[in-house]
């Protein structure tokens, strides 16, 4: 109140000054808007003064004149005497006021005739199921931004359906989850199986003294069948005969035994249990060990009963270790070198491309400068033999597998690949194919690094398929056709014997020729008496009595050639070999030149086809003319 009073005094103090200073210039003074405003404030206060003055009795004007005169001074009239310098402040408020006072109202109306002109809503943050979003909108006119909040959305439910458990198979509780996010909202408990509830065994197929009988029994709640074996009543396999026992690589070991023929072999060591056939009467099976063993074997031939168990105590630290040699699935061995093999030779694109490249000179150089020398078309054939590791892939057991890539990816099929269809005059044969067609019959020695005469015999028909194509009316030699006869003979085994520590034999098949043209060619590799493949004498030259007019050929091969020349030179009219017959892999100019043969072929194990081309077989005779 007080503030309020001490402006109106101002405002009429103010007025006062104005009204004297235009009457001290003695004419009309220029009113300005603020003068008059205060002017009119000031008129009013003073009728509004007078008017109260009027309704109230008071003194006359000399009694208050004297009153002031000899009454001392109040606080009132102590502020009133230092005012003046009070009113000059006011005076420069009330100067500038006005002005400020427009302004505001300037303002003022500004802002109130805009009307905000806002756009649609837009969501600048999404709500999830179980957080709000936000959204905004824009006015068009001046950019004013309102925000607002967007619900969370909440879950979605959906059921989970109750699943029943079963004899052999757990089920679960109703529950619940959100189909958009996948919150669990209700957990599902499991309920476990209740396991079958099988009746009494019933005999449903007697057993007889040369077939097992059958007895069965049944679930109750599901219906599902059990069976179990009944043994035969009748004879029984005679008990097989533990004939060696060696260590392989990974602490294994190499059980060497026999059997009768054709037998299913069972042995149980240190509780791992293995069925194995036995390959005629010999079984070698490899089973994993780790400490001082029991050992138990049965064996069962075909028609009989199984055998008595026979049992050993199998102490590691005691048997020889043949570290090279590691055993696969129905009694076969393999050369543990090539597993390293196997696993670092992978054909991958870089390999492709570089045997490409490799073959380009093979079906460009070489075979020019062949049939340059024997001024012929001259074909070139090479041969590639597939290792028993590969060719019995599936036959490995799985931590083998597991190492070894499927040998499909081998430099072999990629360097076969890469040679077939460059040059009409030269050929790849792949004898994968061929293997695996026969793996079931004594094709390779379970005891021996290479292929049997029977795995020859069948490479040998490969390659006189492919000399057909260019000689259609060429003479084959065949077992069929009564040119051989098959005996199967008991003899020691081969090298893998000797880095396994322990003498093996085994059932192998030999070729008998019933012609009479094989004389002294045939060398025995062995000394049994047998007439067999064999290496042959120096510079092997061989005249066949089988058709004059079936091509000539020079061969060059590596260890697996021997078994495969005898074929070799009873079905080509001509043969020609280089010194020492095997192991040399360079072409002779002589030869070439002098004989003129129709084909030249090279015979290699899988082994000796390598990534690095100036280093390999396959380079040495290729590059032998260069």
């Amino acid at each position: 109140m007080k503030n309020r009073i001490t402006k109106i005094i101002s405002i009429l103090l103010v007025c006062l000054t104005v009204g004297a200073m235009a009457a001290s210039c003695g004419g009309d003074p220029v009113t300005t808007e603020n003068e008059t405003t205060a002017k009119e404030t000031a008129e009013t206060t003073a009728k509004e003064t007078e008017k109260d003055t009027s309704d109230t009795e008071t003194e006359p004007v000399t009694d208050t004149v004297t009153e002031t005169e000899t009454e001392p001074q109040t606080e009132t009239e102590k502020e009133t005497e230092t005012e003046p310098e009070t009113e000059t402040e006011t005076e420069k408020e009330t100067e500038t006021e006005p002005e400020t006072e427009t302004e505001t109202e300037t303002e003022t109306e500004t802002e109130t005739s805009h009307t905000h002109a806002f756009g649609e809503w837009k969501v600048t943050k999404q709500p999830t199921c179980t957080e709000k979003g936000s959204e905004e909108r824009r006015c068009e006119g001046c950019n004013e931004i309102e925000i607002r909040d967007v619900a969370a959305t909440g879950h979605k439910a959906v059921t989970d359906k109750a699943e029943a458990a079963t004899c052999t198979k757990d089920g679960k509780t109703e529950g619940s989850h959100c189909s958009v996010c996948g919150a669990v909202l209700k957990a599902q408990t499991t309920i476990k199986a209740k396991g079958h509830t099988f009746g009494a065994w019933v005999v449903t197929r007697e057993a007889t003294e040369t077939k097992d009988g059958i007895e069965t029994r049944t679930c109750t709640v599901c219906g599902v069948n059990e069976t179990r074996t009944l043994k035969y009543t009748g004879e029984k396999t005679a008990k097989p005969e533990i004939l060696g026992l060696t260590m392989t690589a990974g602490d294994r070991v190499l059980i060497y035994g026999s059997a009768e023929p054709g037998s299913i072999i069972r042995t149980e060591l240190g509780g791992s249990k293995m069925e194995n056939k036995s390959k005629d009467k010999y079984f070698y099976i490899e089973m994993g060990i780790g400490s001082v063993s029991e050992l138990k074997v049965t064996a069962q031939a075909g028609g009989k009963a199984e055998s008595d168990v026979v049992k050993t105590t199998v102490n590691p630290s005691t048997l020889p270790g043949g570290g090279n040699v590691w055993g696969g699935r129905d009694s076969r061995l393999f050369y543990m070198p090539t597993i390293n093999f196997l696993i670092s030779n992978r054909a991958d694109s870089g390999v492709m491309n570089s045997l490409n490249s490799q073959v380009g000179y093979i079906t460009n150089k070489t075979i020019k400068d062949i049939q340059s020398l024997t001024g012929k078309k001259t074909k070139l054939i090479y041969v590639v033999i597939p290792d028993p590791a590969t060719a019995y892939y599936q036959e490995h057991f799985p931590y083998v597998q597991n190492s070894v890539q499927d040998p499909s990816t081998s430099y072999m099929e990629a360097f076969l690949t890469a040679v077939n269809g460059k040059n009409s005059d030269v050929y790849g044969i792949d004898l994968m194919p061929t293997m695996r067609a026969h793996k079931d019959e004594f094709i390779y020695f379970s005891t021996d690094t290479h292929y049997t005469e029977l795995g020859a015999y069948y490479a040998y028909l490969e390659i006189m398929k492919t000399v057909r194509k260019d000689n259609p009316g060429v003479k084959i030699r065949t077992v069929e056709n009564g040119d051989y006869t098959v005996e199967y003979k008991d003899v020691p085994g081969g090298d893998m014997c000797g880095m396994a520590g322990i003498g093996m034999n085994e059932i192998v098949p030999f070729f008998v020729a019933n012609f009479s043209d094989t004389g002294s060619y045939y060398v025995s590799k062995r000394n049994d008496g047998i007439k067999s493949a064999g290496f042959g004498p120096s510079n092997w030259q061989r005249d066949s009595s089988i058709n004059s007019s079936n091509p000539t050929a020079y061969f060059l091969a590596d260890s697996y050639g021997c078994y495969i020349l005898p074929f070799i030179g009873a079905n080509f009219s001509k043969v020609w070999t280089n010194e020492g017959v095997l192991w040399n892999y360079r072409l002779d100019r002589n030869i070439l030149q002098t004989n003129k043969p129709d084909y030249v072929i090279l015979l290699i194990c899988q082994r000796n086809i390598g990534g690095n081309f100036m280093g390999n077989v396959i380079s040495e005779f290729s590059m032998s003319l260069s």
